[in-house]
């Protein structure tokens, strides 16, 4: 398709709240609560976590973590929601868009990841109580937390790439709230064929094996605990 006699899109409209022209208010201050809430909580436990000596095991370690990823996605997302709102404007440049993006796939593709882990401690803590501390030592526990950021932004930045190779053209409406790439792909113009392989082949690391891998921990957790004799 050639792309040289079309207009581009140099920013999109966000279609999820346009037909909302009352009540822009309570939006405001329902997602302003909801983004309050879930950064002072998240925050609050990352400050217990340090500071109680006694919450140094892994786990807690894990679950500072997974607050810190917590506190990022919101970020990424609710402020440029409420600044919309605020200003009655549904807009977000270009740039913008493949940033927030960016950002949001690397987050919850390390979230993900981090889940699993932190199932897999607890399968380690029930079913392998005498080795425990030698399977999820320190040095264990911070490379295997360094590696879900890790593969998070490299997946994120394999999609972005691809997806900054994308036209826009003529179409510039996203029916959501935010950027993420499945809206950006159906109003794509051109070739996203190699984007639909990519994104099938990424999803089942990113998503289906630490599905599979939480769902197996569980099963061994519950089996060992089943086989615990009522009296012990």
């Amino acid at each position: 398709m050639d792309f040289k006699n079309q207009t581009l899109a140099t920013e999109f409209v966000f279609l999820g709240f346009s037909n909302i022209t009352h009540g822009r208010i309570y939006l405001i201050l329902l997602f302003l609560a909801i983004y309050l809430v879930t950064i002072l909580g998240n925050l609050m436990i990352i400050t217990l976590i340090l500071v109680d000596s006694p919450l140094h095991s892994p786990m807690s370690f894990f679950l500072s973590h997974l607050s810190c990823l917590d506190v990022c996605y919101s970020t990424v997302t609710v402020p440029k929601i409420l600044a919309n709102l605020l200003l009655q404007r549904n807009t977000i440049p270009y740039n913008h868009c493949l940033v927030q993006m960016f950002f949001l796939m690397a987050f919850s593709g390390s979230e993900c990841w981090l889940l699993a882990i932190m199932a897999y401690d607890r399968y380690a803590a029930i079913c392998q109580p005498l080795r425990y501390s030698h399977i999820m030592s320190p040095d264990i526990c911070m490379q295997a937390a360094l590696l879900t950021w890790v593969w998070g932004f490299l997946d994120s930045a394999l999609h972005t790439a691809l997806a900054s190779k994308l036209h826009f053209c003529g179409e510039n409406q996203i029916h959501h709230i935010f950027c993420d790439l499945p809206p950006l792909l159906k109003i794509a113009c051109g070739d996203i064929h190699v984007n639909q392989i990519t994104t099938h082949i990424t999803t089942i690391f990113a998503g289906l094996t630490p599905f599979l891998l939480v769902a197996i921990s569980y099963i061994y957790i519950l089996a060992s605990i089943l086989r615990i004799r009522s009296n012990s």
